[in-house]
């Protein structure tokens, strides 16, 4: 097969795979409100600073506010004024915020087993092997990485 058919056929099957459910549900944990929940849940710290919401989401301070101006309208967070700094707020996460996300969590996962079932345990593993190296390989494929790497070495 050519390198133009590879290719194309690599970008009409990734194109289909953005269309799956299990990628909507699985975006939802990378970016917007289940995203920040998430990172609220699991950072390893009881309050974050909106900045670092932001950094993590990697969007727009303005993004970030109103991402957590939604979660607290819906009562999965509350933002305090921070103790040591009165310009800063501190986010928390409530019960109610945890428990949304565990829900969303516990669903994404029953639904990547159900993909392991259809798919078979040989299989999955080659994709994760392949998905691995995809990942891995990146720094090759982005120029201002590569570019780094490249002084870096001269160095």
């Amino acid at each position: 097969m050519e390198k133009s058919q590879l290719r194309d056929a690599l970008v009409h099957e990734l194109w289909r795979m953005t269309k799956m459910d299990i990628i909507g549900h699985l975006r939802e944990f990378v970016e917007g409100e289940t995203a920040a929940l998430y990172y609220l849940c699991n950072c390893g710290s009881e309050t974050l600073t909106p900045t670092q919401i932001s950094e993590y989401l990697q969007v727009s301070r303005a993004r970030a506010a109103n991402i957590l101006r939604s979660l607290r309208e819906k009562k999965y967070v509350v933002m305090d004024i921070a103790e040591d700094d009165r310009r800063k707020m501190d986010v928390a996460v409530t019960a109610a915020g945890r428990k949304a996300v565990e829900d969303k969590y516990q669903f994404l996962l029953s639904y990547f087993d159900l993909y392991i079932d259809v798919l078979g345990e040989e299989d999955i593993a080659d994709l994760t092997r392949l998905l691995k190296k995809t990942v891995d390989c990146n720094l090759l494929l982005d120029p201002k990485k590569a570019e780094h790497l490249s002084e870096e070495a001269v160095k």
